[in-house]
């Protein structure tokens, strides 16, 4: 992965969009145009059934999140593309249940013990996004400071982020079998950016009318103290960590239909295996663990393969004690790993 651009950005909702999209246009309109998905999306957008289903959707988040589709205005606008594909690329998930499904990737692992709270997280996904990545530091009128990396097109929140009141989460894709019409998952994980505690992170969340399923590790830097939850579109669970949490792209807890694919399960049991050989106890122990690809076919650090065709684009790593967080462009735990880093309140 190349160096990870930055952006310092501060206004309204819409002058926050609007120079994101300028500032990362090329990056917006390559990412789109080489997003599978988003061409299946827009096909079925335009026969009439998917018409009524995407201004059902546009309708009912407007109502609820009129500043996040006002970013995804300004974005289009600044990028020079159809609003329609941004707001459709951001109801992939809302979109499996009628389309086929897609790729998914991410891993989690969260340490709360008496002498560490570290989360750590591989982002994964498709290797098209590789050097499209980029950072932004953002001040939206009257909401917390944020930094959250992003993906070209998406909504901030998507991947991992922390906020200048002390919360810091990273998200993992599930997939429940059923979705519904309802708040898109995208425009939930934005709103984590705004949260104010630990409490005020989940109740966002888990509002109801969801219309599909997420996975959130939300930590509270001043606590400290780290949750998992899980979210289906009627249901959810809250796991506070103790120890060690281990989470990848399937529901753990809760215990409803869902695609859980053999990648999944699989960089899940090599993970379990190695924490059973090495308890978790500090931040290299996380690194190594994010950065072991000794299994061939479904490896932690993902390398699209022929089985699982994501990778892993870039590890985070929040340390709550040493209040930082980095950002590792290239293999973790290696001695020439690349990493930004961003002091967290």
């Amino acid at each position: 992965m190349s160096a990870v651009q930055e952006l310092r950005v501060r206004g309204s909702h819409f002058q926050v969009g609007l120079a994101i999209g300028r500032r990362f246009a090329s990056e917006i309109r390559d990412g789109l145009k080489g997003y599978p998905l988003l061409k299946k999306m827009l096909a079925y957008h335009r026969c009439p059934e998917g018409q009524a289903r995407t201004q059902e959707f546009l309708e009912l988040n407007q109502a609820r999140y009129p500043g996040y589709i006002a970013e995804l205005e300004g974005m289009a606008q600044g990028a020079n593309q159809p609003f329609e594909d941004l707001f459709l690329t951001n109801l992939r998930a809302e979109y499996r249940g009628y389309l086929p499904a897609a790729g998914q990737g991410c891993f989690d692992c969260a340490v709360v013990t008496e002498d560490a709270a570290l989360l750590g997280h591989n982002e994964d996904g498709s290797p098209a996004f590789r050097d499209n990545l980029y950072v932004i530091h953002a001040q939206v009128d009257d909401k917390p400071a944020f930094t959250a990396l992003s993906y070209p097109g998406f909504l901030c929140g998507n991947a991992f982020g922390f906020n200048a009141a002390g919360i810091c989460f990273s998200c993992d894709s599930v997939q429940p079998r059923q979705t519904r019409v309802g708040i898109g998952r995208h425009l939930l994980a934005r709103s984590l950016l705004e949260s104010t505690s630990l409490e005020d992170a989940i109740a966002r969340v888990t509002v109801p009318g969801r219309a599909s399923g997420f996975s959130y590790s939300i930590g509270s830097i001043h606590e400290p103290r780290i949750v998992h939850v899980e979210v289906a579109p009627q249901t959810h669970h809250v796991q506070e960590v103790e120890g060690y949490y281990l989470h990848t792209n399937h529901y753990r807890m809760l215990d409803i239909a869902q695609v859980a694919g053999a990648s999944s399960r699989a960089r899940l049991e090599r993970a379990t295996q190695l924490v059973q050989r090495v308890p978790l106890r500090d931040a290299r122990g996380v690194l190594s663990l994010l950065g072991d690809w000794e299994n061939e076919q479904y490896p932690i650090y993902g390398t699209a393969t022929a089985a699982d065709k994501s990778a892993t684009l870039c590890t985070g790593l929040f340390d709550l004690d040493a209040h930082h967080l980095r950002i590792y462009t290239s293999r973790p735990g290696q001695p020439a790993a690349e990493f930004l880093q961003f002091p967290l309140p």
